[in-house]
């Protein structure tokens, strides 16, 4: 039988930590008092750990949430790791802007420069051919607008000249 614990070392930083420092998992790891079973990393080590890898490489994460944002609203999803790169700027530089990713979590700050998975026309879905990475603002800027809706925004401050 199992010991329940309260309390459990953390492998990473080395303190010891209540049993809901640490998330729950499915299939290995320590039993807490309510017979769960958990990470043998804090919730905080897990968040470096990931930060660190996510700036390393960022495609896993994206393609992670893409599934996700696909289930969510019912679109087409079929694009892998590979189809990611496949488009990913070579230099590292915004299409769009001209500018570098930044690479990174940024506490406090916006993520503008980072890199993001855009669909190009947005009711297909994250399917082969139809997705960019581009910065996070031209993403957000983008947002599910059309290809007509951008150009009349463009046409409207062109003509206006707003200073």
């Amino acid at each position: 039988m199992k010991k329940l614990r309260e309390f459990k070392l953390c492998r990473k930083c080395n303190k010891e930590l209540s049993y809901g420092k640490f998330r729950e998992r499915k299939d290995t790891g320590w039993t807490d008092i309510n017979n769960k079973l958990r990470y043998t990393y804090c919730r905080e080590c897990e968040k470096k750990r990931f930060k660190e890898a996510y700036k390393r490489n960022p495609i896993p994460q994206m393609l992670s949430n893409s599934k996700i944002r696909a289930k969510a609203k019912n679109l087409a999803h079929n694009i892998t790791t590979e189809d990611i790169k496949k488009v990913w700027p070579k230099d590292n530089i915004c299409p769009v802007l001209k500018k570098p990713f930044e690479m990174g979590f940024k506490l406090g700050k916006t993520k503008s420069m980072a890199p993001s998975l855009d669909k190009i026309i947005p009711n297909k879905g994250y399917i082969r051919g139809n997705i960019v990475v581009i910065s996070d603002i031209v993403n957000r800027l983008k947002s599910d607008a059309s290809l007509e809706d951008l150009k009349k925004i463009l046409n409207f401050y062109i003509k206006n000249e707003y200073k």
